[in-house]
């Protein structure tokens, strides 16, 4: 887990940040135009998280005031590696963490929120998963055997 800093840059300082606030604490004792980069370190990469990114990417643009690094022209970075990590690389004027977090959170965010009541019911009742997946099939089954004497049926006759 590590991004890749553009030729000629170093990194001059690291702070470890745990939450949304100490970052915003950081940004607004930094001197202006100080290039920031935070790693979001999500769960798990799923598989529209590059659409997600993408999405993100395109909306932290159009946001008036909030600039690139001059020598990295983007905002989020997928970790080249394969962990579930996103780069968030911007030059800092007023703190922007906020608007940004706002932004990515609202675009990745949607994914795990629609699975959270799926893993909240897996962790109260194991099995639970399971349990439905057979209850459907069990009764898609049902269903089929329900028509299936209809159409294994010889046809009628039709009287004249």
């Amino acid at each position: 887990m590590a991004f890749r800093l553009p030729p000629g840059l170093g990194a001059v300082a690291q702070v470890p940040v745990s939450t949304d606030s100490d970052v915003v604490a950081l940004e607004s004792t930094a001197r202006p135009r100080t290039r920031i980069l935070v790693g979001l370190v999500l769960e798990e990469r799923y598989q529209a998280m590059e659409e997600d990114i993408a999405r993100a990417e395109a909306e932290l643009r159009n946001t008036a005031g909030l600039l690139p690094w001059p020598e990295y022209p983007q905002f989020l970075t997928l970790d080249p590696d394969g962990e579930p990590v996103v780069w968030v690389s911007y030059l800092s004027s007023p703190a922007w963490w906020p608007w940004i977090i706002g932004i990515v959170g609202g675009m990745l965010l949607v994914p795990i929120i629609a699975i959270l009541p799926l893993w909240i019911i897996e962790a109260l009742f194991p099995g639970f998963t399971e349990m439905i997946t057979m209850l459907v099939v069990m009764g898609m089954m049902f269903v089929m055997m329900m028509f299936l004497p209809r159409m294994l049926a010889p046809p009628k006759e039709e009287e004249k």
